[in-house]
């Protein structure tokens, strides 16, 4: 990455450039498999920010905030879901919505359920790589209706690049500027979507052993907890923790468009609660996240071994 820093990063791929291109063979093969993916996300945005709306929101700016709410309508027909559990009340604190990752719908459909929660509000969603790369030409659009999309490099997509010290600075860098714009839109009283295992995965746990011991899990909520305590917003935020269950056990881990989800909704757990918990794992907040998912979700989706 030499010295440029990832705001200029992010602002070269909004351009065109290739992050993962600079990773040779392995890049290559993970930017033609979401290909597809990305092909229909832009689409879909292309909808949404389609020349005739661009031309008049030059003259009438308000356009933009009507725009979200025509965004957030269109993307439900893409995207259904039925919500059910707990009832969300109003909070002037910031809203984290954890989720489990079964499938790519999971972060959208979170996503615009939230915002169907808090309209007004802008929203942070980290993004991996290879999706980013696809969509990140209309960042600055989103940015204008209070979406603000982040590229993370998860630990599966490090793997994939082969590892190395220059995969690992990157994934560093991509992360350090995320928990940054996360503490930054929590502090404005913002919402966020976070994955808790970060990548695609059918199940919570690997097996009934590690929801004991909380063995080999990701430290994704405790990473972000740590900077929410160092930017002095633990009494600031709630978890939410949604249980995202797929239109069927049989779901593939791709897009699937038009599919009827369910998200199972959760009791919020403010920050500075969740950050005291204590359990065997040696990262108790992750731990404790994944539980109150298993709770949400079927038991189908709890343990890849039983």
């Amino acid at each position: 990455m030499k010295s440029t820093s990832m705001p200029e990063i992010i602002s070269k791929m909004e351009s065109g450039h290739s992050m993962l291109l600079t990773f040779g063979k392995p890049g290559q093969k993970l930017k033609r498999g979401i290909a597809i993916t990305g092909f229909i996300c832009r689409v879909l945005l292309f909808i949404i920010f389609n020349p005739f709306f661009m031309f008049r929101a030059r003259f009438f700016p308000g356009a933009w905030r009507r725009r979200k709410a025509f965004a957030i309508r269109g993307a439900r027909l893409f995207f259904p879901f039925n919500i059910r559990g707990h009832q969300v009340e109003q909070s002037a604190r910031g809203q984290v919505v954890a989720i489990n990752h079964p499938t790519l719908n999971d972060p959208l459909c979170a996503l615009l359920y939230i915002l169907g929660v808090y309209p007004e509000r802008e929203i942070i969603l980290p993004v991996n790589l290879p999706w980013f790369e696809g969509i990140c030409k209309y960042r600055s659009r989103l940015l204008k209706i209070g979406i603000n999309i982040v590229p993370i490099l998860t630990p599966s997509t490090a793997l994939r690049l082969g590892g190395g010290d220059e995969v690992s600075k990157v994934q560093s860098g991509f992360m350090s500027n995320y928990v940054t714009e996360f503490t930054s839109t929590l502090s404005r009283g913002g919402l966020a979507v976070v994955a808790q295992q970060a990548t695609r995965q059918r199940y919570l746990f690997a097996s009934q052993a590690q929801a004991e011991t909380g063995e080999g899990i990701l430290s994704t909520i405790s990473l972000i907890l740590l900077g929410i305590r160092r930017a002095k917003l633990l009494e600031q935020a709630d978890f939410i923790p949604v249980g995202i269950i797929p239109h069927s056990t049989r779901a593939k881990p791709k897009l699937n468009l038009f599919r009827r989800y369910t998200l199972n909704v959760g009791e919020p757990i403010l920050a500075s609660h969740l950050a005291q918990v204590k359990n065997a794992a040696k990262r108790p907040a992750d731990l404790y996240t994944l539980l109150k998912l298993k709770g949400l979700v079927p038991e189908v989706y709890h343990f890849e071994n039983k």
